[in-house]
């Protein structure tokens, strides 16, 4: 019985989230994290020469 109550719950589960963004699933300590990451980066715009 147990678990099928756990197979219930993740059929919920990914149901409730489908369609939603894998960064809104995130936890916001790791967001953070990946925008701290991506904020080191050196943004270069890039021009072609005619």
């Amino acid at each position: 019985m147990k678990r099928s109550t756990t197979c219930q719950f993740y059929q919920r589960y990914f149901s409730a989230i489908k369609g939603v963004s894998w960064l809104a699933r995130q936890r916001p300590e790791e967001r953070l994290k990946m925008l701290e990451e991506l904020m080191q980066w050196e943004v270069t715009k890039v021009t072609s020469e005619r």
